[in-house]
């Protein structure tokens, strides 16, 4: 991080109750650009603009789901390729029904995961 160049040579200080202490902290945790405690009181003193960085703790959540189900599909997607070119390989019409049987429960696990998307998709509608 870049270090302030502005020199503040009068100290004061201010005392605060514990819970006003906290605020202060949680404050300063969301804060974007405050480093210091110190450079948060001064923003809010002088009334400058203060940008306050939020979460959505819900939205969060769905984004790591949605996360893992994109990993999980790919991986089956990957398993799909692989069985597919094998049975592109293959002359023996005994031997492509076997891939085609291993290709099955991957559709099937394809299939599920698409509609647990789905469900996440339709749950962040608004």
């Amino acid at each position: 991080m870049k270090k302030r160049s502005v020199n503040y040579p009068i100290r004061k200080t201010i005392r605060f109750t514990q819970s006003e202490a906290e605020k202060l902290k949680i404050l300063l945790h969301k804060s974007a650009y405050c480093q210091t405690l110190s450079e948060l009181v001064r923003e809010v003193l002088f009334k400058r603009k203060l940008t306050v960085n939020t979460r959505n703790k819900s939205v969060e959540k769905t984004l790591l789901e949605l996360g893992l189900l994109r990993n999980e599909l790919n991986k089956i997607g990957v398993n799909i390729n692989q069985i597919t070119h094998y049975f592109h390989l293959q002359a023996d019409p005994k031997e492509r029904q076997f891939f085609v049987r291993e290709l099955l429960p991957h559709l099937d696990r394809a299939k599920t995961k698409i509609d647990s998307f789905h469900q996440l998709i339709e749950g962040l509608k608004f």
